[in-house]
């Protein structure tokens, strides 16, 4: 099917508004040749394919659509043929993928692992480097709300970024970033695209199910805020952005830290632990949090407030995820330690 041969879809100041606003987030931060696009059929990634495919060319534009075998036969069939015929629609290639048999765990988190291991493989065939995803500015505060609740500190406040790492392990991973080019838009703004496009998108009834708790905070939460501020959604990504910028500011003077006052081994990073006691309590934790990404290792919070503690005194430990530290004398030594598989055949 040529471009030609494609029933066009409508064009008008709404969507060339919301189209215009996506182009421009994708060129200050999206890197330059194909792109992936998570494509679950729902509105929000319904609209990031189309409004993408738009600015870039179908040329460079892969729709990847993920079946987790989660839900209902007839659900996901539905689900596959609404992006399938859209892809079409648009010109786009289209890439499938799923589970080679049902997931025993179903929780959100294992879910989101096996999606993004698979994207990971879509983008290696692809030759992209980046995966978009249809992340909104409710989703932003929906997430910032989450890890409040769940104890996380400012850099778990700062929410999700435009631009990140590949979230969890896989082959070739390390080349890979997501990208959220609607991160900045509302899901109303989505749905009004939408409208304006005369385009319907699938709906996934698990998404009203209150078992899950961003469904709790969306449905149950947010209301709630709304009626606190109209524009709850708005300042809580606000908050979420605030906190980037400062982080960014913070991590950039953790590295130079390191840079003078650290020294690295291959497998080691060794402090003067004095020197990090003296260090504002932000500063201190994003340059151990720095020193553990240098050998590989990330760190949650629990794990850096640990390693802090153990700066009080000599001969302290702290058993790590891959790693190790210690506290000898005057310094702390930081050190990895190999996966249990890795040298396995």
């Amino acid at each position: 099917m040529t471009t030609n041969d494609l029933d066009p879809l409508p064009s008008n100041r709404t969507t060339s508004a919301f189209e215009r606003r996506v182009a421009r987030i994708l060129a200050d931060i999206a890197r330059p040749g194909p792109v992936v696009v998570a494509a679950s059929g729902g509105a929000d990634s319904t609209a990031t394919l189309i409004a993408v495919t738009r600015a870039l060319g179908p040329d460079l534009v892969t729709a990847a659509h993920f079946d987790h075998r989660l839900r209902s036969p007839a659900e996901t069939t539905q689900d596959f043929e609404a992006v399938r015929g859209l892809a079409a629609r648009l010109g786009v290639l289209l890439a499938v993928g799923r589970p080679s048999r049902r997931p025993s765990d179903s929780s959100e988190a294992a879910a989101r692992t096996a999606r993004y291991r698979w994207l990971a493989r879509a983008c290696t065939s692809a030759g992209a480097s980046s995966c978009l995803t249809g992340h909104t500015l409710d989703d932003q505060a929906e997430t910032v709300l989450l890890r409040l609740a769940r104890g996380a500190g400012a850099l778990g406040a700062a929410g999700m970024r435009p631009v990140a790492p590949w979230p969890v392990e896989a082959r070739g991973a390390a080349a890979l970033q997501v990208v959220r080019p609607l991160l900045g838009v509302t899901r109303a703004d989505v749905e009004g695209y939408l409208d304006a496009l005369g385009v319907s998108a699938s709906k996934d009834a698990t998404n009203d199910t209150l078992d899950y708790a961003r469904n709790r905070v969306r449905h149950e939460l947010m209301p709630a805020l709304r009626e606190v501020n109209a524009r709850a959604v708005e300042h809580l990504a606000e908050f979420a952005a605030n906190q980037r910028a400062d982080d960014e500011v913070l991590t950039a003077l953790a590295v130079e830290w390191l840079q003078e006052h650290a020294r690295y081994t291959r497998a080691e990073v060794i402090m003067d632990r004095r020197r990090l006691r003296a260090l504002p309590i932000a500063l201190a934790s994003r340059v151990i949090r720095e020193a553990a990404g240098g050998l590989g290792v990330r760190l949650e919070g629990a794990h850096v407030r640990a390693v802090l503690e153990s700066l009080e005194k000599s001969g302290r430990s702290v058993d790590l995820p891959l790693a190790h530290s210690l506290t000898s004398g005057s310094l702390l030594e930081l050190r990895s330690q190999p996966s249990p598989t890795q040298g396995r055949d």
